[in-house]
């Protein structure tokens, strides 16, 4: 059931570590059990698989740039998009995605996430294409399940690209950041309703990629996720 509230009572901001409990209750009620690489990976069904996948927001939320859906009469959280500012790695080194599954995952599903976000991002190297040092890059996407349908999905998005263009402008400058302004901004959308949320807020689809192409425990995503969001896109869009 959908609860009713007004658009008008709904502030997009920037997270602040006051709503970090709340910020990532959204992923428990609603990200962990809905998206599809977590059905494909078993997390929805995998308490400890969330728990590792809610340290990587955690740390993500630190960076700044991540946007929170308020709902100004109650002060509650309603939705979030966990955002990351992405650079080049060395050459030798690995990536933070990489680290992170390799020294924080103890679980095979939060593993097969992270597979599939390295293997996704191994499929269009941004920075060479786009000519571009740093882009933003939105992680994960979630609104809690009552209060779907007043496009609060959208509208973290839209607010998302915006903080991106202020960063690039100079209008707003982060605090012990030592990457340079995004010039770009990225996301994997798992499901047709992002899709449609990337769509409309104006992001170019690059690359589809069919959920069949992945595997875990002998069974692809698709199996798990069924026909309905049949694959991911990794869309971008520059400012």
């Amino acid at each position: 059931m959908t609860s009713a509230v007004s658009s008008k009572d709904i502030e997009i901001l920037r997270y602040e570590d006051r709503y970090q409990l709340q910020s990532l209750a959204v992923l428990r009620q609603s990200f962990f059990l809905h998206e599809s690489v977590c059905i494909g990976s078993e997390v929805n069904v995998t308490p400890q698989a969330q728990d590792d996948l809610e340290q990587l927001c955690a740390e993500v939320l630190a960076g700044g740039v991540t946007m929170i859906a308020r709902h100004t009469p109650t002060d509650k959280i309603l939705g979030v998009a966990f955002n990351i500012l992405q650079t080049p790695k060395h050459q030798e080194g690995a990536s933070y995605f990489e680290q992170f599954r390799d020294t924080k995952c103890t679980t095979d599903s939060s593993r097969s996430v992270l597979n599939y976000m390295i293997a996704m991002d191994a499929k269009v190297n941004l920075f060479e294409q786009y000519g571009v040092s740093c882009f933003m890059d939105i992680m994960y996407l979630a609104t809690l399940p009552t209060y779907s349908g007043h496009g609060i999905a959208t509208r973290l998005v839209e607010q998302s690209v915006q903080l991106a263009r202020d960063l690039k402008n100079g209008t707003i400058v982060l605090e012990s950041n030592d990457k340079p302004p995004p010039e770009l901004i990225s996301a994997l959308f798992s499901s047709n309703i992002s899709q449609r949320v990337g769509e409309k807020v104006g992001f170019t689809f690059i690359k589809e990629v069919p959920h069949s192409e992945f595997v875990f425990r002998g069974k692809s995503f698709a199996d798990r996720i069924g026909r309905e969001h049949p694959s991911s896109q990794i869309a971008v869009l520059v400012i």
